[in-house]
């Protein structure tokens, strides 16, 4: 997490979603949030007044956001983290665009500054050509094959659709 107080996952998303609304029409507007996030505007209403609560958003009556100097500090941070993941993930490991898009979203709510650094810093030397990884990703053994083959082939991890669909909280995807 970002905030030293614990600003969650949540609220990361509200904000680089904020973040995204402002660079394309100088302000937000909730029903623009609430498309972007998959919530009913009664949602964002409701987090956007803890937002504001905390100084990192202004909202006004008439439906109009825009981030505080110091919510738009969050955001770029967010908006970097989750960018720097998503290019690792398809630059380095050689993801392809809509998974690494998915993974660098959940993944930069959780990363640590240091670890950011350092896939930029190897995302860097492999985008110059410092390091060539396509024979190295080419050759990566795959230690539990008879597992996570299956598990990358449906893209979901076959232990937990298994304990997912035995305790009723899923259905198994594949």
């Amino acid at each position: 997490m970002h905030h030293p107080d614990g600003l969650s996952a949540t609220h990361e998303m509200y904000l680089k979603v904020l973040y995204r609304l402002q660079r394309e029409n100088d302000l937000g507007r909730v029903r623009d949030l609430a498309r972007g996030l998959g919530v009913t505007a009664g949602t964002v209403s409701a987090v956007l007044k803890k937002l504001e609560k905390s100084g990192l958003v202004m909202h006004d009556h008439y439906g109009a956001v825009k981030l505080t100097s110091t919510g738009l500090l969050i955001a770029e941070c967010i908006v970097r983290r989750f960018e720097t993941i998503k290019s690792f993930l398809t630059d380095v490991l050689g993801l392809d665009a809509e998974t690494a898009e998915v993974d660098a979203c959940e993944m930069e709510h959780s990363v640590s500054p240091i670890t950011v650094n350092r896939f930029e810093r190897l995302a860097q030397l492999v985008k110059s050509g410092v390091l060539d990884l396509k024979a190295v990703r080419r050759d990566l053994p795959v230690i539990h094959e008879e597992v996570c083959s299956e598990c990358e082939a449906s893209g979901v991890c076959q232990a937990v659709s298994a304990w997912d669909v035995q305790h009723g909280t899923g259905a198994k995807k594949n």
